[in-house]
């Protein structure tokens, strides 16, 4: 697996002087260029196409495994390096003028928005276990363990339910995150995890709570793991903390879209 990092050096924002208005457009262009940097540093995306785990293909399975785990490795200390670098930048921006601050204020805004923000409030905790008993020789397996399509419809719900923040296992879901099954456990954001799975989610209780136990929704679609002896329990919880999304994504064939790009795209399809 090729991977490609690109890096771009972010010079430091100019000071405003009164009377420069001429260059007062180069603080929101510095303060772009650093979200653009901070960006392309963090984002990167594994794929790992994952064969069905038989006895013949688990060797190549375990080698992919392997290799995206050592990508991820490798990207934690230049993750690390990036937020300190953003946390100096962020320090020397709250200590210039009121149009610095509000640009800082905006730059916070969208990390929240982005899940780079360590989040705590009210929510639910959801707790996702296999079953502990062997099914029979007339039993279907598949009915006794939680499967990444469980996990997926979880999150799903949470969202449709209102929730602002989710969280498996400790990995933070994000726009971007991968739910999928590999072998005996799952992949959330390249990480493997396995049951039982912790759910988190910071929202209102009570929709939170009702959109999983409402006839027909996810509790229910869960009766047969938990009449097999498995675990699905909901806990309501006064506060609890979510952390930051942890992993890398790379955005390598999306541009953003400018008004004069807008207009070349609509003439070309006109051609």
């Amino acid at each position: 697996m090729n991977l490609e990092f690109t890096s771009i050096e972010v010079e430091d924002a100019p000071v405003m002087r009164r009377g420069d208005g001429a260059r007062s457009w180069q603080i929101p262009v510095a303060l772009a260029a650093v979200v653009l940097g901070m960006a392309i540093s963090l984002q990167f995306r594994a794929q790992a196409k994952a064969p069905s785990p038989n006895s013949s293909q688990r060797p190549d399975l375990l080698a992919q495994l392997k290799t995206i785990e050592t990508e991820r490795n490798r990207l934690s200390s230049e993750l690390a390096e990036t937020r300190e670098r953003m946390a100096e930048i962020e320090k020397a921006l709250g200590q210039g003028k009121s149009l610095n601050q509000e640009l800082l204020s905006q730059f916070d805004g969208a990390r929240l928005q982005a899940g780079l923000t360590t989040l705590k409030g009210p929510g639910i905790v959801v707790r996702l276990s296999d079953s502990v008993r062997q099914p029979g020789p007339d039993e279907v397996p598949y009915d006794f363990i939680v499967h990444d399509i469980d996990l997926s419809a979880l999150v799903n719900e949470l969202w449709a339910s209102g929730a602002e923040a989710v969280e498996i296992n400790g990995q933070r879901i994000v726009a971007r995150s991968s739910i999928r099954c590999v072998g005996p456990t799952v992949l959330v954001n390249t990480n493997r995890i396995a049951s039982p799975f912790i759910v988190k989610a910071i929202g209102d209780v009570d929709h939170l709570e009702g959109g999983l136990k409402m006839p027909g929704g996810y509790l229910d679609s869960m009766s047969r793991l938990t009449s097999n002896g498995g675990e699905v329990v909901i806990s309501r919880m006064r506060e609890l903390q979510i952390g930051a999304y942890q992993g890398s994504l790379i955005y390598r064939y999306a541009v953003p879209v400018t008004p004069d790009s807008e207009t070349e795209v609509g003439k070309a399809g006109e051609q």
